[in-house]
């Protein structure tokens, strides 16, 4: 059944549910820490210290003004604070953590393509954050760029866009090739612009 929105019921029941579950930024907070740490304890992200030498939250001092962040840890080997979200693609980010794990569900939970417009409605940010948000996601779901094929690999190739005046619709097309592994990983690549024919 749709919404009023043209949005499965399901996927707006799932999304609330959500919303209530992980609205609170502690809460939010802490989903990311078991998914980055499933073991249960920190790991440094700059000297990768697994708890050879201590890693412990920080707390403000008994009489200070000013307090500490939640979720702030101190390596006892490089002597560095860090959070959850450094190395990944929250980093640097004013975004609430919520914020992200209600983009991150939207996206996964679309059969179509979800748009940064969609994002900024439905999250109430702004348009070019929601873009930055959508970028970021679709990035780490890339996966690692680095990593070769393997075994069996066969190849296609689509033309995507050229909507508009069937006159000038190849000048919009844009050419691209997917790579992909029997049974295993895919790579896509844009390989260039569509030359206009005359």
């Amino acid at each position: 059944m749709k919404t009023e929105h043209g949005k499965d019921e399901k996927d707006e029941l799932a999304l609330n549910s959500v919303a209530q579950e992980y609205a609170d930024e502690d809460k939010a907070r802490g989903l990311l820490e078991r998914l980055h740490w499933p073991d249960g304890k920190p790991v440094c992200p700059h000297c990768q210290n697994h708890g050879e030498k201590p890693i412990s939250p920080l707390t403000a001092k008994e009489g200070s003004k000013e307090g500490v962040r939640k979720g702030v840890y101190f390596c006892g080997a490089c002597r560095k604070q860090f959070t959850v979200t450094v190395g990944t693609i929250f980093e640097g980010s004013h975004v609430p953590i919520s914020k992200w794990l209600m983009a991150m569900f939207i996206i996964c939970s679309s059969t179509k393509s979800v748009s940064a417009n969609q994002i900024h409605r439905t999250l109430e940010v702004q348009y070019k954050t929601a873009r930055f948000m959508a970028h970021r996601i679709r990035f780490a779901m890339g996966g690692e760029k680095k990593q070769k094929l393997k075994g069996v690999a066969e190849v296609d190739g689509t033309f995507i866009g050229g909507k508009g005046h069937a006159k000038t619709k190849l000048s919009r097309k844009t050419p691209v090739i997917a790579l992909i592994e029997q049974g295993g990983n895919m790579k896509a690549r844009m390989v260039g612009t569509c030359p206009v024919r005359l």
